[in-house]
């Protein structure tokens, strides 16, 4: 049995489009059954969720109190029933074939623990002309290729559209909840930190790009605003993971890290009020990249201090 986890909270409307789309898709008679994981919404989606379960009997809902999206995959593991377990965010559209490719590539691949899906990306409005191809990996589109292949880190599966055996849980354990999207804030990489532990284990990680989705990119997450506060989160991010691996830098390493980064974020200075309160225009003449690297310095500088100084991130290491 494959056992498919739509994760969402406070967004009804593409929950229901989401799961809407998996009910398209081709089944082939596959064994199958979908959990509707709710983070504790506070909107319509338990109301659409147990209506899908009542008109579906392999379709389940589960609401999980504890906010914070590895919270909500953790539960959705210990709820789910399938060998193979998959993880689609509530804001994809699936391709006819998801599942019957995935289903393929498990079969075909019996040595594989993990397989990754493509990730596409699908603007809901006007694609920004500053906004280049390279700026994508930030909405968790992928660059694996057009093939089936083995991927190893840094490429790593999307979260949108990701695949595990169940052993592999039994082996690594559970999403780190120190790392991972909670309200209020845009931190992540407990996915990746996962992946990351998978790899050296030693797991095979795969690359199915049949296994489609199409992430959907609505107006807010075009705007420059938003770019940079997600970058501003993604440097929180990668020092929070850290923090949590088998190697975490001391509090003496991360206080020098901390001085480091704001000397040389104090060498320029005279370019930070610019560019931070510039507006990017229709041509691309503010040079969003250097905005982003900002913002990324910014925000490992605060984790840097956090780290040090404050409250650290618990020393969990994904179980």
């Amino acid at each position: 049995m494959i056992s498919v986890i739509i994760c969402t909270y406070n967004r009804d409307r593409m929950f229901e489009e989401t799961v809407r789309s998996f009910l398209d898709c081709r089944t082939d008679r596959i064994d199958h059954e979908l959990l509707l994981l709710d983070n504790n919404s506070t909107d319509k989606t338990r109301e659409i969720g147990l209506g899908f379960a009542a008109r579906f009997p392999w379709i389940r809902y589960v609401n999980e109190p504890v906010q914070g999206h590895p919270h909500t995959k953790n539960r959705g593991i210990r709820e789910s029933r399938g060998e193979i377990v998959a993880f689609l965010d509530d804001d994809v559209y699936l391709s006819p074939c998801w599942l019957t490719a995935l289903a393929s590539s498990f079969e075909r691949h019996p040595d594989v623990a993990c397989i990754g899906g493509r990730v596409v990306p699908h603007f809901e409005t006007d694609r920004p002309k500053w906004l280049e191809d390279d700026m994508l990996i930030i909405y968790g589109i992928t660059e694996f290729g057009e093939s089936e292949r083995v991927i190893r880190p840094p490429e790593v599966p999307i979260g949108c559209n990701m695949a595990f055996r169940r052993e592999v849980f039994e082996q690594i354990g559970d999403f780190p909840t120190s790392l991972g999207r909670k309200p209020g804030n845009l931190l992540s990489n407990d996915e990746n930190y996962f992946l990351l532990c998978a790899a050296k284990a030693g797991l095979k990680i795969f690359y199915s790009p049949e296994a489609q989705v199409s992430h959907r990119i609505p107006l807010l997450r075009t705007t420059r605003e938003w770019i940079l506060r997600r970058w501003y989160w993604q440097g929180i991010s990668e020092i929070a993971m850290k923090q949590i691996g088998e190697d975490p830098l001391p509090r003496g390493v991360m206080a020098k890290q901390a001085i480091k980064t704001v000397l040389a974020l104090l060498r320029q200075w005279k370019d930070m009020a610019g560019l931070l309160s510039a507006q990017t225009g229709r041509d691309g003449s503010t040079p969003i990249q250097k905005q982003i690297k900002l913002c990324y310095q910014l925000g490992t500088f605060r984790q840097f201090v956090g780290e040090t100084f404050a409250f650290p991130v618990a020393r969990e290491a994904g179980k």
